[in-house]
């Protein structure tokens, strides 16, 4: 991941502010050997004189000049263009027109004595010196712009420009791809990515806003899933239904025209009443498959022992087994695990488990239960050693309406068993699967320990 963005904002105006104070010197030095003739040493004290004399335009074009004093402070020659009215000073005039802070209109400085023996005293104007003492920047030849301002302005324009680039590529180019994204996704563009290498703070930005179309994709495909997924249940439903309303519908206009015999009576009431039993065992699991799909449904769950609880359920069935013609192996601890269960219900995907290994285990004779604990997970398993079962069923057999194969075809389930043990088993934060092992069909439950 790039830099932060605001580590790059800092570094940024920290090299502006060193570009910037380097342009200033650039464009004062370039100035001075402009205004110097190439030679901007010649305006210092020391030099002055040659520079007069050399070029005796320098004095009025930039305001100094060479004045020559005797002992009693007389100006007895000069060097230049005097600008000022002085023909003497007195100590005290001296003191304050080489002094920094005088209120004299111009400063000198003392530059040596003549072979006379008198002294040299350089003078300028005030203004001038206090830009800068050696070097000067705010003087012009009359109705020409400053080299210095013209050189510094220019420079600063294109720092300027160069910075605006910058920040224009680094933070406008991302904020512009990010909102495009945005306004895709908004459009309905269930696809809508960003695809972005930029700074911290944005890589983040689009990292969670990835992760946010990804999660409304999802929804939306789970949504439609769900969506077919009840509409193919209601559509097996009403095929599931159709045969056994025909049926009673048949026998019932038969009793009605006197078209049973006699002793066929007892036989057609029964055979009503098995298929009406059979639509109020769709139509409760259908309820119940569809209430508790939905999100808001809340179990009732209490902390309990279930090694116990389960004991007691195998011990309801045991007799039910046996005398079907299986051996009842039960495998559960002695000591207490707990466990966040709804009785009701996950007793339900027990009996189921147990019903269907009964039902279905044509070429074995044993049925096992075990539960134990490991890693805070809990483990419950149902088995038999029947033939195994198909992958193409196992890979269906959670779904609703699927039932059976050809070693293991149905007598008139729902088709919604585990479809709905696989619900009741989720919404207690646990699962169910399928696996053939050692010869087994194994169904085994996985449920957290108790918060």
């Amino acid at each position: 991941m790039k830099r932060s963005i605001f580590v790059k904002l800092i570094t940024s105006f920290v090299l502006y502010a060193i570009t910037f104070f380097f342009t200033f010197i650039f464009c004062i030095v370039i100035e001075s050997f402009v205004i110097s003739g190439g030679d901007p040493d010649g305006l210092l004290p020391g030099k002055l004189y040659d520079s007069i004399n050399k070029n005796p335009d320098i004095s009025a074009k930039y305001g100094c000049w060479i004045e020559e004093l005797d002992e009693d402070g007389n100006v007895v020659a000069v060097y230049g263009e005097k600008m000022s009215q002085h023909k003497s000073y007195t100590f005290s005039d001296i003191a304050d027109l080489t002094s920094p802070y005088g209120n004299n209109k111009y400063i000198g400085y003392f530059c040596g004595t003549n072979d006379s023996g008198n002294k040299l005293m350089c003078m300028y104007k005030r203004d001038f010196m206090a830009s800068n003492p050696t070097i000067p920047i705010n003087v012009s030849e009359k109705g020409k712009f400053p080299v210095f301002w013209v050189m510094f302005i220019s420079f600063s324009l294109i720092e300027v420009f160069l910075i605006c680039r910058y920040l224009k590529r680094e933070i406008k180019y991302p904020l512009d791809r990010i909102i495009e994204g945005m306004e895709r996704l908004k459009s309905g563009n269930d696809d809508a990515r960003i695809s972005l290498y930029t700074e911290a703070e944005f890589q983040k930005i689009v990292s969670t806003f990835n992760l946010m179309a990804d999660k409304l994709k999802n929804e939306k495909n789970e949504k439609k899933y769900l969506e077919n997924k009840k509409n193919q249940m209601l559509l097996e439903l009403s095929h599931d239904l159709k045969t056994p309303v025909a049926t009673i519908k048949s026998y019932a206009n038969a009793l009605e025209e006197g078209l049973v015999p006699e002793e066929k009576i007892k036989e057609t009431y029964r055979i009503i009443d098995t298929k009406a039993e059979r639509v109020k065992k769709l139509t409760d699991d259908m309820f119940m498959m569809l209430k508790m799909d939905n999100p808001d449904y809340k179990l009732n769950t209490e902390i309990m022992d279930i090694s116990e609880y389960l004991r007691r359920i195998c011990a309801e069935h045991y007799s039910e087994m046996t005398d079907a013609g299986f051996k009842f192996e039960i495998d559960i601890p002695e000591n207490k695990i707990n466990a966040d269960i709804d009785t009701e219900l996950f007793s339900r995907v027990i009996e189921n488990l147990l019903s269907n290994a009964k039902k279905y285990n044509r070429t074995g004779d044993t049925i096992s239960v075990k539960l134990f604990a490991a890693e805070n997970i809990i483990y419950l398993t149902v088995s038999d050693d029947g033939e195994k079962i198909e992958q193409e069923v196992s890979e269906q057999m959670f779904n609703a309406f699927s039932r059976g194969d050809k070693a293991r075809k149905t007598d008139g389930g729902t088709g919604l068993g585990l479809a709905i043990s696989k619900i009741i088993t989720e919404k207690h934060n646990g699962g169910i699967k399928y696996f053939y092992e050692n010869g087994k069909n194994i169904f085994r439950i996985e449920l957290p320990f108790p918060k």
